[in-house]
């Protein structure tokens, strides 16, 4: 099995909408390490009048987590960072370089909503990267503004910007139209990181499993590989070496596959 990395989850008890007690964090703990996960990146929401719980608050959370990894013998890493939806809030503490970084990179979780234009989020990636943030840009696949358009998200790429993408989109499992948007751009290269961005056993359970196992189907084990370890590996670390959407040595097999 190959050891696979999750760097967007909602895993954390009682800080958004995702776990909502300690038993469903342990067993999303659980459900990821039985799917060959061995690397995660907690990122709770940071929204304002929405999701505002204190950075405190939430390292309290991820302390109880790995220590419940530590009592299951869990051969697993776990990183801290948030969610961070482009506002008031994010700005200022974007401002103040206070954002939590992934691992020991300087690559920061940007969500949008439906309503934000495509102009704004690419002021946000312009601004990210002027004060030292490399932006990785959440669930790309769901925004209006960006939806069909390969050349707007083409720039997005070109001004600096990462692009994550849902495991449970490709899988189709937010609607046909989704799923094949999702994989037009996997075929075309444009993707850099998949993730589970689960929050609950039951109804947003972790995917990573059966979506790596149709990634190796469809567009190859080289391309999987980058998309749910190495790349997010590279993420999480200093490597200084290129952040590629995946591997271009499947060129072929990926136009006839997806």
């Amino acid at each position: 099995m190959t050891k696979l990395v999750d760097l967007h989850c909602h895993i954390l008890p009682y800080v958004d909408d995702g776990a909502l007690r300690t038993e469903e964090s342990e067993q999303l703990l659980d459900m990821l390490y039985l799917q060959g996960v061995r690397v995660i990146c907690a990122t709770p929401h940071l929204r304002e009048k929405m999701f505002e719980t204190p950075d405190e608050e939430i390292r309290a959370q991820f302390d109880e987590l790995q220590a419940y990894a530590a009592r299951r013998s869990y051969a697993v890493r776990l990183f801290l960072s948030r969610e961070y939806h482009c506002d008031r809030l994010t700005r200022e503490r974007m401002e103040q370089g206070s954002l939590l970084r992934m691992g020991a990179g300087n690559t920061v979780l940007l969500e949008f909503s439906q309503r934000h234009d495509y102009d704004y989020i690419l002021s946000w990636i312009d601004d990210a990267r002027t004060r030292g943030y490399q932006p990785l840009v959440a669930h790309v696949e769901r925004y209006p503004a960006l939806e069909g358009d390969l050349d707007k998200v083409s720039a997005l790429i070109q001004k600096g910007a990462k692009l994550q993408m849902n495991a449970g989109s490709i899988l189709g499992h937010e609607g046909l139209r989704q799923a094949k948007w999702s994989r037009r751009l996997l075929k075309e290269s444009m993707i850099h990181v998949v993730a589970s961005d689960c929050h609950d056993p039951v109804d947003r359970p972790p995917e990573l499993d059966a979506c790596q196992r149709y990634l190796r189907k469809k567009i190859g084990d080289a391309c999987a590989d980058a998309l749910m370890r190495d790349n997010p590996m590279r993420i999480l670390s200093t490597i200084d070496k290129e952040i590629i959407p995946h591997a271009d040595n499947q060129v072929e097999a990926r136009e006839e596959a997806l």
